[in-house]
């Protein structure tokens, strides 16, 4: 069944699954590239997950400038309680980067207890808790990236954490450069700078997406 695989419905039965888009008044909605799915500077709250396709969350602030908060895939689930908080000086938007399937949960449905006490219910909600652990860990990842003042240490921190985090000391970025420059909140050019200094260095082998750690400091 479609979204069976979403960590959103671990343990839960196709059956009880179709009871619970019902439940939780369930609805999919297509975006062309590039189309904004949802703003978080709504009052209501936001509650879905990419069915299909894929997206991004960012944000932009007063001058324009745009930042990439966190990257989507299939079966990605989003939403303003994941600690993105917009301001009057921040716009936080989520943006469909190719066309794109997202299946919409009625927020207040989530939280509010059925009446039936239905069990998949408290699964869901169990599985949702889950997903803010892990959003929350990557969120602390993504600060102690960006705490390192150099672009080339900004580099060397998403690197470690990723090849720790895959088991491997060769990976495919999951963005475009020009994405992983916005990821990092730096100058494209002065990234690539740096990605030919330490391809130089020996330490790291880039090729378009593709990295290669060579250095076992990094390892």
């Amino acid at each position: 069944m479609k979204n069976a695989n979403s960590p959103l419905f671990v343990g839960i039965s196709d059956a009880d699954r179709k009871k619970l888009y019902n439940c939780l008044f369930a609805r999919e909605v297509k975006f062309d590239a590039g189309a904004e799915i949802c703003s978080y500077n709504s009052e209501n709250g936001v509650l879905g997950m990419i069915s299909q396709g894929k997206g991004e969350i960012r944000k932009i602030d007063r001058n324009g400038n745009s930042t990439i908060l966190e990257q989507l895939n299939k079966f990605s689930v989003f939403s303003d309680l994941f600690a993105y908080t917009a301001t009057d000086a921040n716009f936080i938007g989520v943006y469909a980067t190719e066309p794109t399937t997202v299946t919409f949960f009625d927020y207040g449905a989530v939280f509010k207890r059925c009446k039936n006490a239905c069990s998949y219910h408290s699964i869901f909600v169990s599985n949702l808790v889950n997903i803010v652990i892990t959003k929350s860990k990557l969120l602390s990842q993504r600060v102690e990236i960006l705490s390192n003042k150099t672009i080339r240490d900004k580099i060397l921190s998403y690197v470690s954490i990723t090849v720790k985090t895959l088991g491997t000391p060769s990976f495919d970025l999951p963005m475009s450069l020009t994405q992983f420059a916005e990821y990092l909140c730096v100058d494209r050019s002065a990234m690539m700078r740096e990605l030919k200094k330490l391809n130089e260095q020996g330490i790291l082998k880039v090729n378009k997406r593709n990295f290669n750690v060579l250095s076992k400091e990094y390892i």
